[in-house]
């Protein structure tokens, strides 16, 4: 009887540890399924539709789109496009809004392995197909005029605050521009630079509120150019301090006339 009792002690400790063990994995997998379908990487790209960006550069601007940007989009990601333009705060309409779907996260206790790999096929065949309808829509957005007064790449950089404002994913930033503001009362082109100058700008921005906070953001740029190889370095090195202020992660390395080092590395990001 002393054995048989003990016997029964030990099997019943057994069944409570494994239960306990259950539960608790069980509980873990249910905790991280919100995680998981916050994952991915936002993109939000502002395109310069002024007189001074030509036809050949934003043909580029769609090359880099649809054959560099769209490819490397996976489940969980958003992208959005926008036009740089002289009412980017007061009207600001994106021309292209995607949301691919997460995918979902597997539970081996709950999930049978046949139906989560169909629904993983069929995430896949609407990711695809999300993909194509963006490509239409990118290309309709080059086949229209846009037309601007201004480039005001201050107020889309403020917007982009707001854009990414809780985003839990993945952040980065692409500006399609030649990177030459041009919104009363700055006009890079006119402006005397020197390093003074630089600093008595960011200063005049950051007292009227114009210098974003962009941590944890990954900027790049493409398109950058000016009408000399000198105003084009001052434009330059004028932006790597904007963005230093604001906090964003903007290698000079990704600063050009072309998108460069596509896609961001895992440590493309700013945490300061």
């Amino acid at each position: 009887m002393v054995v048989e009792s003990l016997v029964r002690h030990r099997l019943t400790a057994w069944v409570l540890v494994l239960t306990t063990q259950a539960l608790v994995l069980m509980t873990g997998c249910g905790r991280s399924a919100p995680a998981a379908s916050q994952s991915g990487t936002a993109v939000v790209i502002f395109i310069d539709f002024s007189a001074s960006v030509t036809g050949e550069d934003r043909a580029s601007f769609r090359r880099e789109i649809e054959a560099e940007i769209l490819p490397s989009l996976s489940a969980g990601d958003r992208l959005l496009i926008a036009p740089i333009h002289d009412k980017t705060l007061t009207d600001f309409r994106p021309l292209v809004d995607t949301s691919l779907p997460a995918r979902p996260h597997f539970n081996g206790f709950l999930d049978n392995v046949l139906k989560f790999n169909r629904s993983a096929k069929e995430l896949d065949a609407q990711i695809l197909l999300l993909k194509d309808k963006t490509r239409t829509e990118v290309a309709n957005v080059f086949a229209k005029r846009f037309a601007s007064k201004y480039t005001d790449i201050f107020s889309s950089l403020l917007l982009a605050q707001k854009l990414f404002y809780d985003e839990t994913r993945r952040k980065v930033l692409i500006l399609m521009s030649d990177m030459i503001e041009d919104s009363p009362p700055y006009n890079f082109e006119k402006v005397s630079w020197s390093p003074a100058t630089t600093e008595k700008t960011l200063s005049e921005l950051d007292a009227k509120g114009l210098i974003p906070k962009l941590a944890g953001v990954c900027i790049y740029v493409s398109g950058a150019s000016a009408a000399s190889a000198e105003l084009a370095e001052n434009i330059g090195r004028f932006w790597q301090a904007y963005f230093r202020r604001a906090g964003a992660d903007m290698e000079p390395s990704r600063y050009a006339h072309v998108l460069l080092h596509w896609p961001p590395s895992n440590s493309c990001h700013s945490t300061t």
